[in-house]
């Protein structure tokens, strides 16, 4: 079979555009004999993203960014391209930040519990996340202006120092430091010259304090039976006690029944007819008595001495 040259030149130009087609979907990451799915996310800003960045699931890439596209509110909407058939909830979010202090940007998307899933074209909800060096960053330059106010006000601190203390001023400092180094080194040979005596004196409080607890042992016997005898003194107080409520209750039987007037005293202290009555014959006795005395004829004058004796 004898092919002409139009047809060699149309098969080679063929073969090439495949070629490139192939080529160009392999630098762009995109699958080659199946559709890759589109999916995307608004993002308040997209610091440090591009088109080709990569996008996670779980630490493993999936598919890449393909377009970023700038919106009428002021949002960013990011296209991602998935290549993994792995399903992806609906309330699944997209997260853009950094994996790595010295990595670029990338998406990771962080899986929802949805039972349904986003089709092709579907929409996630983004979440910009600031990265390590951008909060740095930011807190670099308000540490680095209170370290700059902080170096001003010493430098003014040390400039107002240096103006207080004039010649004379740092002369008495260093009189006053001569005379505390020699204060110290007197208390030190102070110190060593009376280190005998020092130790001695440890010596003997810590033999007192022998003598102490030997004392404290040898009379522990007698502590010992002091307290039982005061236990002993103790119980003999108890039986007391014990027998002076049984008396004060038998005191207060009686005291009830004397009040109620039972018995004789009860009734004597309690009927008053008996009191009237003893009152009557004393009052009568004492007339008896003062009768006989005035008059000691008029009960005798029937009597006979015979029959008296």
């Amino acid at each position: 079979m004898h092919l002409s040259n139009e047809i060699k030149v149309g098969i080679t130009v063929l073969l090439a555009v495949v070629v490139a087609i192939i080529g160009f979907r392999f630098m762009r990451d995109i699958p080659i004999f199946r559709q890759a799915m589109q999916i995307s996310a608004v993002f308040d800003r997209a610091d440090g993203i591009s088109n080709g960045s990569l996008v996670y699931i779980k630490g493993v890439r999936v598919g890449s960014v393909n377009r970023i596209q700038l919106t009428e509110d002021a949002t960013v909407r990011i296209q991602m391209r998935i290549d993994s058939e792995i399903p992806i909830p609906q309330n699944s979010t997209a997260n853009l930040t950094s994996l790595g202090i010295v990595e670029g940007k990338s998406i990771v998307i962080e899986l929802g519990t949805s039972t349904e899933f986003i089709q092709h074209g579907g929409e996630l909800q983004g979440n910009y996340t600031e990265t390590m060096m951008e909060v740095l960053g930011q807190k670099g330059e308000e540490l680095g202006d209170d370290v700059s106010n902080t170096i001003y006000e010493l430098n003014l601190f040390l400039r107002q120092l240096n103006e207080t203390l004039d010649d004379d001023t740092r002369a008495t400092l260093d009189q006053t430091l001569r005379s505390t180094m020699e204060t110290t080194g007197r208390i030190a040979a102070i110190l060593e010259g009376k280190q005998d005596e020092i130790n001695s004196a440890i010596d003997a409080g810590s033999r007192m304090l022998g003598q102490l607890d030997t004392l404290a042992t040898d009379s522990r016997p007698r502590v010992d039976s002091l307290m039982v005898t005061v236990e002993q003194s103790i119980k003999d107080l108890e039986e007391v006690r014990l027998q002076l409520e049984s008396a004060t209750a038998s005191l207060n039987q009686i005291l009830e029944k004397v009040n109620n007037g039972e018995g004789t005293i009860g009734r004597l202290l309690n009927d008053p007819s008996i009191y009237e009555n003893l009152d009557s014959l004393t009052i009568e006795l004492n007339n008896l008595v003062k009768g006989i005395n005035e008059n000691p004829g008029r009960y005798l004058r029937h009597m006979s001495i015979i029959d008296i004796f």
